[in-house]
């Protein structure tokens, strides 16, 4: 190396310069790239603290709200229930006074009771049972009621029986208004006497021969000696017998001139009630049910079965810690409050207390506070997270620009600048910078790139275009050619294909729905007198009102068939009678039929479809419905076994 040519040592030394100076040019850029990561971080753990520390109380009372809101619904509805029957037993008392001013006014009433009651043991008397089967009688309908008059110390006088008759009449009108809402609607007389409508139990038929209702704690907290200021009431928790139901009761008394004539009533099964009061809204939530004696109603941890076989716990017959703790805050503490939360009233639990109206029952939901917490700090961490990423893709990005706009320039102005300092032309040239001051060359490439880029991308858009529109093309022919497989030519309905692919669907699917089947009445005699080409003409409009007056899919069947699937919360009967009247109202003229209606009519039949079962099944059953229509008389529907004629 020491042979080396003056002039080539110049040159190496030249080069190693060079390197220093790139050295010292990436060394200026890694320091920028530090300095701006230092400053960037420093602002995130800073706003990340501000941010934690303003937006976890926040986040902690929403998570608190969301709690309430989970809770909301079941306990309107449950409140809504009380308010309701509390509300209905007004109305209840008022019809019973209507029908008691009309009873005592009526000629005939005590040979009604005599004909309507009978004695089925000394001293005891009963509604017949017929009342409960159901029986019609003059103008009025009896069915699932029952009446005890258990024994008395005085004989039964008019004034009582047109008492007990207005009773009578006043549950068969209003108690099928309310069966969905309670267990069964009463009136208890102070005489010893309970009539009730019940569609689960005939009660006045079961009833002991010796029981006396006004020695129950139910009925006696009624009676005037028992109840001075006449309020209505909820009476606490108790086992039915003759249910066998758990139950609470709300009674109104009903006075007139200082008389105690009877007690509107409601008794209400808590099963389901309970179950929906006591239902988990999160997995470690736990759901309480106490009275305002602290005796547990329900809870989410403990079987309702289990309260039942020992009747209602109180504080002394179940030690289950969280319960203690409540029963303990309901007797001890006096709340006012409808609503109201407390945090660590309990060690570690947040307790949403409600009460419920009605029955003075006290709902308490009990929250972990660590999983609130746990919660609540998810919003801040995952804001710091966003800040961070976001920090984080800033620099990157940063990083990026300064490699692309600082970096790369300065190596090519740096290498050109060695290049010519070594009097380097031709390589100079070929890196395409031939000037320190102007990048022309390299924007030129970048242009050309740019350009070439550019015209790829217009190619590869105008590709996907051609693409794109031609399966468009393809997806509009396939749909045609579909709707031309499952329609039918002439009236525009969905054909045979379309009916058998849906019944199947729906089958298939597992809900409930009913097959309508139809058929033009005496179709044949209206072809062979008026042609096919009017015969056609009746199809279609007949097809028309079909498709026009139901949102369902309407079939034809076959010839002057057609076919509807509907699905079974429909009022069937109702939307299938609609249909056959706007055939009516067509008026196609039709002379030739025996009927005496001289227009074209529809029989209509129709049968639930059974799960798992084979299409033809559904098929067969829903004609026997049709043919039921056509031997009723035609233009009627049957649906069942029942039917609805015109």
């Amino acid at each position: 190396m020491l042979d080396l040519p003056k002039k080539q040592w110049s040159s190496i030394l030249e080069r190693r310069k060079d390197d220093r100076r790139l050295q010292r040019r990436e060394k200026l850029t890694t320091a920028l790239l530090v300095k701006i990561s230092i400053w960037a971080i420093s602002i995130v753990v800073i706003a990340s603290a501000v941010t934690f520390l303003t937006t976890y109380n926040n986040a902690r009372e929403r998570v608190i709200t969301v709690l309430q809101q989970d809770l909301a619904p079941t306990l309107e509805r449950n409140q809504a229930l009380f308010k309701r029957i509390e509300s209905n037993a007004n109305i209840l008392a008022d019809e019973f006074l209507s029908q008691y001013d009309i009873a005592r006014t009526t000629e005939d009433i005590t040979q009604r009771f005599d004909a309507w009651y009978q004695e089925t043991s000394p001293g005891v008397l009963r509604l017949k049972p017929e009342f409960n089967r159901g029986i019609a009688v003059n103008s009025n309908h009896f069915e699932n009621l029952s009446a005890f008059l258990g024994p008395r110390d005085k004989s039964i006088s008019d004034e009582l029986k047109a008492r007990v008759i207005a009773a009578q009449l006043t549950l068969s009108k209003l108690g099928p208004a309310w069966r969905n809402d309670v267990a069964n609607t009463h009136f208890s007389m102070p005489e010893n006497i309970l009539l009730m409508y019940s569609v689960d139990s005939p009660w006045g038929l079961l009833a002991d021969k010796d029981l006396v209702i006004t020695d129950f704690s139910v009925v006696k907290s009624t009676l005037r000696n028992e109840n001075p200021e006449r309020t209505p009431n909820w009476t606490g928790l108790y086992y039915d017998i003759s249910a066998d139901v758990w139950t609470i009761t709300y009674q109104k008394p009903i006075d007139l001139n200082g008389q105690h004539l009877a007690n509107a009533s409601f008794d209400v099964a808590l099963g389901s009630l309970l179950s929906d009061l006591t239902q988990k809204k999160r997995p470690k939530s736990e759901h309480i049910v106490l009275n305002a004696k602290g005796d547990l109603i329900a809870a989410s941890n403990l079987a309702q079965e289990a309260i039942v076989e020992r009747s209602t716990l109180t504080s002394e017959t179940y030690d289950e810690p969280l319960y203690q703790q409540l029963s303990h805050l309901v007797t001890s503490e006096n709340w006012t409050n409808k609503s109201f939360i407390l945090e660590n009233e309990i060690e570690g639990q947040l307790l949403i207390i409600d009460k419920i109206a009605g029955p003075n029952w006290w709902h308490i939901t009990a929250y972990p506070l660590s999983d609130i917490r746990k919660q609540a700090v998810e919003l801040p961490i995952r804001l710091v997270a966003a800040g961070v990423g976001l920090v984080i893709l800033i620099l990157l990005m940063t990083y990026w620009l300064i490699q692309r706009e600082i970096s790369k320039p300065l190596h090519e102005v740096a290498t050109v600048a060695s290049l010519m300092g070594q009097r380097n032309y031709q390589e100079a040239l070929s890196h395409r910078a031939a000037s320190i001051k102007a990048r022309g060359e390299v924007k030129q490439a970048l242009d050309a790139f740019k350009t070439m880029a550019a015209r790829f991308i217009a190619a590869q858009n105008e590709l996907e275009q051609q693409v794109e529109s031609r399966t468009a093309e393809l997806a509009e022919a396939n749909k045609q050619l579909d709707a031309l497989a499952h329609m039918d030519g002439l009236t525009g309905l969905f054909n045979r294909r379309a009916f058998d692919k849906d019944l199947n669907a729906s089958i298939e699917s597992g809900k409930s729905y009913y097959l309508m089947m139809a058929d033009i009445d005496e179709f044949k005699p209206y072809n062979d007198n008026y042609g096919h080409e009017a015969g056609d003409r009746a199809l279609k409009k007949i097809a028309d009102c079909l498709r026009d007056k139901t949102p369902l899919k309407v079939y034809r069947y076959g010839g002057e068939e057609f076919a509807i699937i509907i699905p079974a919360a429909e009022p069937i009967e109702q939307k299938l009678n609609e249909l056959r009247d706007a055939i009516v109202e067509l008026a196609i003229t039709h002379e030739y039929k025996q009927a005496d209606l001289p227009v074209l009519t529809l029989s209509m039949g129709a049968a639930p479809v059974e799960a798992n079962e084979a299409a033809a099944d559904a098929i067969r059953r829903a004609d026997r419905q049709l043919y039921k229509a056509k031997n009723a008389g035609r233009n009627c529907v049957c649906v069942q076994e029942g039917i609805v004629d015109s």
